[in-house]
């Protein structure tokens, strides 16, 4: 799928084969809300959401999270969801704390992880959070 054995092995073991993500995901993004919500400014920042429809959203977009690492170019979905992002003013940090919960939860769900699959993860994911970080810095006409 992405050139990178190591992490493609262990999206197969968290998500099964194929590259989209169906309902049996659901158990993988609760875990990765868990995670991320033990931090008290996230959990503050979605103290008002239906997390539920949220764990959705996620599980939706994640695949073009994935898909930018695979294509090095953003989906049309990825573009808008960082937009979103960068008008709510999420702070860059909040980004590095995603990513944590994210391997916490690959840890959990994948039986063979270990560092060098943290690595692996790591190194598919920082492309398209880069770009969602950035977006910030594109001039206001290419953001609004």
């Amino acid at each position: 799928m992405s050139g990178n054995p190591l992490f493609d092995t262990s999206y197969d073991r968290v998500f099964g084969p194929g590259v989209g993500l169906s309902e049996a995901a659901t158990p993988f993004f609760e875990s990765f809300y868990r995670q991320f919500l033990k931090e008290q400014p996230i959990a503050d920042a979605f103290s008002q959401t239906d997390m539920t429809r949220q764990v959705a959203m996620l599980r939706k977009s994640f695949f073009h999270l994935v898909a930018f690492y695979v294509s090095h170019e953003p989906s049309a979905e990825l573009a808008r969801i960082a937009v979103i992002h960068h008008k709510l003013g999420i702070a860059s940090e909040f980004y590095d704390l995603w990513l944590d919960a994210l391997v916490n939860a690959v840890a959990e769900f994948d039986p063979e992880f270990d560092q060098a699959t943290e690595l692996a993860w790591r190194w598919a994911l920082t492309p398209g959070i880069t770009y969602m970080r950035l977006l910030d810095r594109l001039p206001s006409s290419d953001t609004d």
